[in-house]
């Protein structure tokens, strides 16, 4: 008898925290976990992709520097679908998919990393280098996955303006790589 994948649909549509991505790491592990073990029991055993569907309007860097290690450490594929606002943080998760959807109704949102910077000189330089290094990686995983150039990117970043993408734009530039459809 073959066995049944486990249920493969995850959402994150809150803002992105802690509390937030843990369910959906705990349950990336859990279904590569369960294929790990399939894989072992039954030669015929393929893995399905996993659908993480994000409508999110971003949130914490590091709790989607989380998700992002665990979506990218993932041997089950995992598929990124944006819907109704993927922005800021939850546009770098979106990043980290092995397909990247989008809905039709979809908007993409990039802007420059933002911090809330209160202290001393020395305190206030060294949160200044850490928010360029996020910015940074937040630019080359954009870049790494679609035609948008990275004077673009800088355009935004130096105007301090935020970057609304639809879905079709998200086509074109290969930043998404189709229209999400229950054929997907």
């Amino acid at each position: 008898m073959r066995p049944y994948p486990m249920y493969r649909n995850l959402v994150l549509s809150d803002e992105i925290t802690s509390e937030s991505v843990r369910t959906i790491i705990n349950r990336i592990m859990d279904i590569n976990y369960d294929d790990d073990l399939k894989t072992n029991d039954y030669c015929d055993w393929k893995r399905e992709p996993i659908y993480l569907f994000i409508n999110s309007n971003g949130g914490n860097a590091y709790d989607a520097l989380a998700l992002i290690d665990i979506i990218q450490q993932s041997k089950t594929p995992v598929y990124t679908v944006a819907l109704g606002w993927c922005m800021s943080a939850g546009l770098w998760i979106f990043t980290a998919g092995a397909r990247r959807l989008v809905g039709a109704n979809a908007t993409l949102m990039f802007h420059d990393v933002k911090t809330w910077i209160h202290d001393k000189t020395s305190g206030v330089q060294q949160e200044l280098d850490e928010a360029k290094r996020l910015s940074e990686k937040f630019c080359d995983a954009i870049i790494a996955v679609s035609r948008i150039a990275p004077a673009d990117l800088e355009h935004y970043i130096t105007t301090k303006a935020e970057w609304y993408i639809p879905a079709e734009k998200a086509v074109h530039l290969k930043l998404a790589d189709e229209i999400y459809s229950k054929n997907s």
